[in-house]
């Protein structure tokens, strides 16, 4: 019923990002139904967040069609990710932010006694299951120019020219000096200060 989602972060009342969400709903509806068969909503206006959450860091979920939405909001807890497990899908495509994740989660099953895993396709790192990959190198911060899911926090890192893109290699994962997750939900300061 609802093939697409957005997950956006609301820390204190604010909706960080907002822009950068807007613009990855509006583009994946069309991709998905084609230019005229969908209708637009503003996020902003159908965001209510509970006031016992107001205080709080919130995962909100939009689940959407070409129709409608369906919200839920959830209270969030920032993670660290220290262990990744290198797994090769060269047939993955997540170009969209699909609702069915069966996939992922098949390979997210095969992480180990690791916190995370790392999707290697056609020899090249991308993602990993919840979110895009940055690499630090020296005071540099590298996320791969091959990520499954252009993500709204690593479009917005790279236009403040906070990151930048590289082709990383499975074979050049040991070069770097720390791997770090970013997404929605953790951004650049949630890394540097955790």
């Amino acid at each position: 019923m609802f093939p697409l989602f957005e997950t956006l972060a609301i820390e204190q009342g604010n909706i960080l990002n907002i822009e950068y969400h807007q613009a990855r709903y509006e583009r994946s509806l069309r991709q998905f139904y084609g230019k005229s068969a969908v209708k637009i909503f503003n996020l902003f206006e159908r965001i209510q967040l509970p006031s016992h959450l107001q205080n709080q860091l919130v995962r909100c979920r939009i689940d959407y069609n070409a129709e409608s939405t369906q919200i839920q909001y959830f209270e969030y807890q920032r993670k660290t990710y220290r262990t990744f497990q290198p797994i090769v899908c060269d047939e993955i495509d997540y170009s969209l932010k699909y609702a069915n994740r069966d996939l992922l989660n098949s390979l997210f099953a095969q992480r180990g006694n690791c916190d995370e895993i790392m999707i290697i396709k056609q020899g090249k790192v991308t993602d990993c299951s919840i979110g895009n990959l940055i690499f630090r190198q020296g005071n540099q911060w590298l996320t791969p120019d091959t990520p499954l899911l252009a993500g709204t926090q690593r479009e917005k890192l790279l236009q403040e020219g906070k990151i930048r893109e590289a082709t990383i290699y499975a074979q050049d994962i040991e070069k770097f000096n720390e791997i770090r997750i970013i997404n929605a939900m953790n951004g650049l300061s949630a890394i540097l200060y955790p």
